[in-house]
């Protein structure tokens, strides 16, 4: 197998080479094996001659569950790159894309290291194509996925001029459902609206665990003896579920009550999980507000990564953020608020959130506060609390106060590092910054009320 796999013809007259002194004392056999299939047949089956070609992988005819593969969104496919794909693309399309990104940190963009195999010889985006579209933080096109992993059914297609819009037309389907719906009671109507939902939101689901877990065994063990709380025979009476709700109550309040006055050495205990490396690094006067600090690669990207798991992208959705701030800067409508606040700043601010590599970035691109934290403030409608020194509070400046509002909060340690910060509800806000005072519109006064 390893002579089928062989990449190019070096590797293939090695491992040839390699086979042919194994099997030494089987001249009979060997001969056989090179001249019945490699020697004829070889362009049909080895991956040296295989991967020049477009295949898209069809080593098997079974596609029976092509379809489904459309609308089950596996977990590492959650991130924003995955977005125009999803529910458009295969999941087998998906995996391929996924195992490749994993070559980015040695590839880079390079198309000779890449060697593009995967675009090639399954029409998807190779190593040094990702590369590139990560680089600028840009989600991978529907459009540079070949149309074989795109199509529901492997059905030849009609000819231009045949489709009369009849096979696909779903206006009669629509109006018996809607027929149907309006003729069902409650109850039926709520069975075919989660029917329908599953449809139309297949990554959701309405499904959730049970709030404590069931008993499913209470079957005697020994004579005149019964599992406790359990009762195999009859169903509880009604003063039963009552003295059983009035003890749980009474447990509930004492309990609260333990809870209510905390131990000094609890809280050290507390204390000593919450990586104090980072945490004594903050004021003292929001210390013990700090739930958690969870770290991030250290590679010049911190900052952004920190915003990316914040927002939902994922720690490696950090380009993504830096694209998405590089267009809140040239935002046509916001251009004389940001020409107002960052002055002569503003070509320096812009040429800090474009990379060329991948890697370790220069101290000029990392990101900075406050320049930063205006931007992201804006761009994802966040209140942005940042503790180091100084902490400060970034309100949107261009929007009214929202009751719903996301705090993102970030911390900066070792004079170098961003870091995330779980804060308990109710933390003190950090003042506001004086320029969000002064360059601000009227509408977003009501953040300050």
């Amino acid at each position: 197998m390893e002579v089928v796999w062989a990449s190019d013809e070096v590797e293939y007259g090695q491992r040839l080479h390699q086979l042919e002194q194994a099997c030494v004392d089987y001249s009979g056999f060997i001969n056989y094996v090179k001249d019945t299939w490699l020697t004829p047949h070889r362009h049909r089956f080895v991956g040296a001659w295989i991967n020049r070609v477009l295949h898209l992988g069809n080593t098997t005819t079974n596609r029976a569950s092509f379809q489904k593969s459309f609308y089950e969104v596996e977990h590492a496919h959650v991130s924003p790159f995955y977005g125009y794909l999803r529910g458009s693309v295969s999941r087998a399309a998906l995996r391929r894309i996924a195992e490749e990104l994993l070559r980015i940190d040695y590839v880079g963009t390079n198309r000779q290291i890449c060697g593009c195999t995967l675009r090639t010889s399954y029409g998807l985006p190779c190593a040094c194509e990702l590369g590139r579209y990560r680089l600028g933080g840009i989600p991978i096109p529907i459009d540079v996925v070949h149309v074989h992993w795109r199509k529901l059914t492997m059905e030849v297609e009609l000819e231009v001029g045949e489709d009369d819009g009849t096979e696909v037309d779903m206006t009669s389907a629509m109006d018996e459902l809607w027929r149907r719906f309006r003729s069902l009671y409650v109850i039926g109507k709520r069975a075919l609206k989660s029917r329908v939902c599953e449809l139309a939101y297949p990554t959701m689901t309405t499904l959730c665990p049970p709030p404590e877990k069931i008993k499913t065994k209470g079957g005697l063990k020994k004579k005149g003896k019964k599992p406790a709380d359990y009762d195999v025979y009859r169903d509880p009476s009604y003063h039963e579920y009552v003295d059983k709700a009035s003890q749980s109550s009474q447990r509930q309040s004492q309990s609260s009550q333990r809870q209510s006055q905390p131990s000094q050495t609890s809280k050290k205990i507390k204390l000593s999980k919450k990586q104090p490396q980072f945490i004594l690094q903050f004021p003292n006067h929001i210390r013990s507000y700090i739930e958690d600090v969870v770290n991030v690669e250290s590679d010049g990207n911190c900052g952004f990564r920190v915003i990316a798991s914040l927002h939902g992208y994922g720690e490696d959705g950090w380009p993504m953020v830096r694209r998405e701030l590089g267009l809140e800067l040239i935002d046509k409508d916001k251009s004389t608020l940001y020409d107002k606040l960052f002055s002569n700043r503003l070509s320096v601010v812009r040429e800090s959130l474009m990379i060329e590599s991948f890697g370790s970035q220069p101290p000029e691109k990392w990101m900075s506060l406050p320049d930063m934290g205006y931007l992201m403030a804006n761009r994802y409608n966040v209140v942005l609390v940042c503790l180091g020194n100084p902490c400060m509070t970034f309100f949107p400046m261009t929007s009214s106060h929202s009751p719903n509002v996301s705090i993102y909060c970030i911390g900066f340690v070792n004079r170098n590092h961003w870091v995330p910060v779980n804060m308990k509800e109710g933390f003190p806000l950090p003042p506001v910054t004086l320029d969000w005072k002064k360059f601000r519109s009227h509408i977003a006064t009501t953040w300050m009320l």
